[in-house]
């Protein structure tokens, strides 16, 4: 192997995919504001696709329980 460590990509280094997104979602937020053009619309479009990229990822991980007969009662 090579005895070089190993650089942590832009993904690793701020926390994870979802961190990564939030983090994008925070700049594109800010730099709209910033340049006058932050509509409602627009922040409330940005805000509406991270949920839903947060949310994939959380109900493609959990695992399904089994119901069983007691917990029907």
């Amino acid at each position: 192997m090579s005895d070089q460590p190993t650089q942590a990509t832009l993904t690793e280094r701020a926390g994870g995919r979802k961190a990564l997104g939030f983090y994008a979602a925070l700049a594109s937020c800010l730099l709209l504001a910033l340049l006058d053009k932050a509509h409602a619309e627009v922040l409330g479009l940005i805000d509406t696709l991270y949920l839903f990229y947060a949310g994939a990822n959380v109900v493609a991980k959990r695992q399904a329980t089994p119901i069983t007969e007691d917990k029907k009662k």
